[in-house]
């Protein structure tokens, strides 16, 4: 997988982190820089974490299911982005303001914003490919990510907390197409 396919794919992934982010950056608490940072770095730890754990069982299967993995690697990344898309257009109850200081929260979110990220661990142990470079992408781009949502949060408001979930799922839809067309190209 060539860098801007990896890029695509974390900032797919990086779309729920971006969404919750914002959501809690329009909490109107003062958070310290300290608080900011501790949650992207727990967000982007988890974000990074998950694709190993999945590329690792995918390693350990991989061998049964070599003859029809790039649809599994579509179907999951079709239900991954279809879901985002899906919560990005139907919106979501109203939820309670995301208090980042406690680490109860914030290791929620991350657990249920990094999910899908598992998913794409699974992916990418199928395609044969190693693990370690996309981890490294997907985390930074997390911390990132999770930075800028909080300060778009502070700015604007719920603004662009949908369409972020909305591009992000079509983003990893589209990944999983190319991901078939490849296999059957070649």
């Amino acid at each position: 997988m060539n860098f801007l396919t990896i890029l695509a794919i974390a900032v797919g992934l990086c779309m729920d982190t971006i969404s919750v982010s914002i959501a809690a950056g329009c909490n109107k608490h003062r958070f310290k820089p300290t608080i900011v940072l501790r949650y992207a770095l727990i967000l982007a730890l988890f974000q990074a974490a998950m694709p190993i754990i999945g590329w690792f069982l995918g390693e350990k299967i991989t061998h049964l299911i070599s003859e029809f993995d790039h649809w599994i690697s579509f179907a999951l990344l079709a239900l991954v982005g279809g879901k985002m898309a899906y919560d990005g257009i139907c919106g979501h109850p109203e939820k309670k303001k995301l208090k980042i200081s406690s680490y109860k929260v914030v290791t929620t979110l991350a657990i249920a914003t990094s999910i899908d990220a598992f998913a794409v661990g699974f992916t990418i142990s199928t395609l044969g490919q190693t693990i370690w470079y996309p981890t490294i992408i997907i985390g930074i781009t997390t911390f990132l990510f999770a930075l800028t949502g909080i300060w778009i949060g502070r700015k604007m408001g719920h603004k662009f907390q949908k369409s972020a979930e909305i591009i992000g799922g079509i983003l990893l839809i589209a990944i999983g197409i190319k991901i078939v067309i490849e296999h059957l190209c070649s």
